[in-house]
């Protein structure tokens, strides 16, 4: 179930926003499932295009609506798993890639007292995806005292601007349900996350969180995603298949889903040459 809080925020900036027939049965005038499948293309359609009447920011508004409780749900729970007792990593960069409408950051600042403070960038192809995002972190202060995030925004991995020394930060790279797109270049990925770790972002622990659905369709490049990480001195601390519990207006039920963690410890060694 979600806080308080996020049920407040999706209220007033996604579900108030498209339920703008008084029925109850339409969305932007369109039945549910037209809207589900066609416009919103069950997540994986091209947001910066138009479709019919509605405009690549109203696609991504449904695409909220539909499918971005669920991604929250489990990111929640997922980050509520990851730190658990333990005190809370100091100034983390948070790296999400495929971002969605910031919801990784929504996640993982539920996570942090309103005095800590932390580094977001947001990767999306989806310029709509990205303009939702950084709306919802910017009303997200506004229903609840959240931590001090910085928010960076880029259409791409190699895009990333980051004019900050390298430090000794922890990072977070969160790859959630990224692997659905049957396009995805899985080595390509790896690539550029590593060509941005430490060059640019830092030399500290890194922690990628992965979720999927349990679909091996979905997960069709994990096997490979997994080992390159390790190549990359990663460990594989967890990969496995669980359920997330779940409210719903008629009830509660699991959801299953498909997650692994890796971890590497901070670089201390230099590539002299």
């Amino acid at each position: 179930m979600l806080p308080d809080w996020l049920q407040e925020l999706r209220l007033s900036e996604i579900t108030d926003r498209v339920k703008n027939d008084p029925t109850g049965e339409t969305v932007f005038g369109i039945d549910s499932n037209t809207a589900m499948h066609e416009a919103a293309g069950w997540g994986q359609a091209d947001f910066d295009e138009p479709w019919r009447e509605l405009s690549p920011d109203d696609r991504v508004l449904l695409y909220a609506y539909f499918f971005q409780r669920g991604h929250l749900e489990e990111l929640l729970t997922a980050f509520e798993q990851l730190f658990g007792d333990s005190e809370r990593p100091q100034n983390p960069l948070v790296v999400d890639v495929g971002c969605g409408p910031f919801t990784g950051g929504l996640a993982i600042a539920n996570q942090f007292p309103h005095d800590a403070q932390m580094d977001y960038v947001g990767v999306d192809r989806s310029s709509a995806m990205r303009r939702l995002g950084e709306r919802l972190a910017a009303a997200a202060g506004m229903v609840r005292e959240l931590p001090r995030v910085r928010r960076h925004w880029a259409a791409a991995v190699p895009a990333v601007s980051w004019n900050e020394a390298p430090g000794w930060r922890p990072v977070i790279v969160i790859v959630s349900y990224l692997f659905a797109s049957p396009t995805l270049n899985v080595e390509a990925l790896v690539n550029d996350l590593d060509d941005i770790l430490i060059p640019k972002l830092g030399r500290g622990p890194v922690t990628v969180l992965y979720t999927n659905s349990i679909r091996d369709d979905a997960n069709r490049g994990f096997e490979a995603f997994s080992t390159m990480l390790c190549d990359r001195r990663f460990e594989l601390i967890e990969d496995g298949k669980g359920n997330i519990p779940v409210e719903r207006g008629y009830g509660s039920r699991n959801r299953p889903i498909r997650y692994a963690l890796f971890n590497r410890l901070s670089n201390r060694t230099l590539n002299l040459g």
